[in-house]
């Protein structure tokens, strides 16, 4: 989502599709690019919520069962609101919004998987001369963790940048 040529090219690709499926009569096609897309994205949410529950104690799951259940409740609403009211979503707004939350979202988990390769003494460990601990951020007073950090945001900042750049 970083690069909206992703995006352009992913949208290129299913308009495509749906334009010749629609044109053969082939509802099969149709019905199976369908599967495709909406399989990439209950994928891409599995691998989310294995990664999760795979860093959560059996205390959390509860926890994680509600904030799902509170997502698909959303969702719904959203869904409803959307369909009942006719309101066209702005894509652009939107990616623009979850490009952002993907960045916070990585920030987070290179700070937990630096962590994680702590404990597990792959990774050493290099305190800063300050104590900083914002667990719910994944920031720790270690250099290697904050070194990783730093390297998601120059990431995110270089494609900010190139974007801005492009229009």
């Amino acid at each position: 989502m970083h690069s909206k040529t992703s995006a352009k090219q992913w949208q290129a690709y299913i308009q495509n599709n749906i334009n010749k499926r629609l044109e053969s009569g082939t509802l099969w096609g149709l019905a199976g690019l369908s599967f495709i897309a909406v399989y990439r994205e209950v994928f891409e949410t599995v691998l989310f919520y294995q990664s999760l529950l795979t860093q959560s104690t059996t205390e959390q799951y509860s926890s994680i069962a509600m904030g799902f259940a509170i997502g698909v409740a959303i969702l719904a609403v959203i869904t409803w609101v959307l369909v009942k009211y006719s309101i066209k979503l702005p894509v652009a707004k939107f990616f623009a919004i979850t490009t952002y939350l993907l960045f916070l979202l990585s920030f987070v988990l290179m700070g937990k998987a630096v962590t994680a390769l702590q404990e597990a003494d792959i990774v050493g460990i290099t305190t800063l001369p300050i104590n900083i601990d914002l667990v719910w951020l994944g920031i720790k007073s270690t250099w290697q963790g904050v070194t990783a950090q730093l390297i998601v945001i120059a990431i995110f900042g270089f494609y900010i940048f190139k974007g801005k750049n492009q229009k």
